[in-house]
């Protein structure tokens, strides 16, 4: 019985540090963006710490992604995260909803991607 519960524990821990830290495959780091097919970009920063805004990004902090995913049903989405842990958790509960992620962009962070611009 201790066993059982030890390794329950374990797995519970293991999904845990999964769901944030892993990265989600499949999911490139965008170095530009090219704006020619209909993509939406949603920033998933939150309100207070946006250092550089995006006029054409979607903010919707991670916290309030539950709410407001229903707006990118059958879009094409590209994640702008201030770091590893939002992009993780961000880009997992889209692709569990359905949402076609395309690329992430870490910004702030030392993301090897070069700047993000506009092209």
């Amino acid at each position: 019985m201790l066993v059982i519960s030890v390794a329950l524990i374990f797995l519970i821990i293991s999904v845990y540090f999964y769901n944030r830290y892993v990265p989600v495959l499949g999911v490139p780091c965008m170095k530009n963006l090219e704006l020619t097919s209909p993509v939406k970009i949603v920033d998933v920063r939150d309100y207070n710490y946006v250092e550089e805004p995006l006029p054409v990004a979607v903010n919707i902090p991670v916290a309030y992604l539950q709410r407001n995913y229903h707006q990118f049903k059958d879009e094409k989405v590209i994640v702008l995260a201030s770091s590893h842990l939002e992009k993780n958790i961000s880009v997992r509960y889209l692709k569990k909803k359905g949402i076609e992620v395309i690329g992430y962009r870490v910004i702030g962070n030392n993301c090897k991607c070069p700047k993000l611009k506009m092209v």
